[in-house]
């Protein structure tokens, strides 16, 4: 039998919640709010058919609510986050609202590899994966609660941009040794393609922004 988990590998890193809490204080109180940033607008523009198709989403490390709102904007029926950080969450509860979309859209605060959460038709994982050392958890958790779509968004594990990433994310995880922020990984994206197989999940859609992946995966 092997060995038990390490609590390490399976528990996320509180640095997590205090860096986007930190990050979120910022913007506390404001009348605006954060934009997506690049890597997100781009998944945004992957998913136009949301206004179509009107799915239920699930947005697992929902952050600010940027994404989850512009998926709501284009159609989609509702929309649930869930996300380590108490700051980023009540910003994504105030976006959600401002934009009339306060009866559409919930955001709870949790490990999003383990909180309670009912199937969706879409489940996202933008900007999440690299922040779990354990992702492989999250992209399974992902294509369990998943009808027809699992999207994800993370640093290129492949190719060239694999290349420059690697010691990329080595030395900024340096630096934030010295300056308390939390260690990001460059996961080995064909180990959660083969996860998402598995499930019955294949390639749909893939795109770059820079030197993040973006992919959409559809139930076979």
């Amino acid at each position: 039998m092997a060995p038990p988990e390490p609590d390490c590998c399976r528990t996320p890193d509180p640095r997590i919640a205090r860096r986007f809490d930190a990050m979120a204080g910022e913007w506390a109180g404001g009348e605006d709010l954060p934009e997506m940033v690049d890597v997100s607008a781009r998944v945004a523009d992957l998913l136009r058919d949301a206004t179509l198709r009107r799915p239920t989403v699930l947005e697992l490390g929902s952050g600010t609510g940027g994404l989850s709102v512009a998926l709501l904007e284009m159609g989609a029926a509702r929309v649930d986050g869930i996300d380590l950080s108490p700051g980023s969450v009540e910003l994504a509860r105030s976006r959600a609202a401002r934009a009339g979309f306060g009866e559409q859209a919930s955001f709870t605060e949790g490990n999003a590899a383990e909180a309670d959460a009912e199937p969706h038709d879409w489940v996202i994982l933008d900007r999440v994966v690299c922040c779990f050392r354990d992702a492989d958890r999250l992209v399974e958790r992902a294509a369990s609660l998943a009808h027809e779509r699992v999207v994800i968004s993370g640093p290129e594990s492949r190719g060239w941009r694999g290349l420059v990433n690697r010691p990329l994310w080595l030395g900024e995880n340096v630096v934030d040794l010295f300056t308390g922020g939390c260690r990001g990984f460059v996961h080995d994206l064909r180990r959660f393609e083969r996860i998402l197989a598995s499930s019955g999940f294949q390639p749909a859609r893939r795109r770059h922004q820079g030197l993040w992946f973006i992919g959409s995966y559809e139930r076979a």
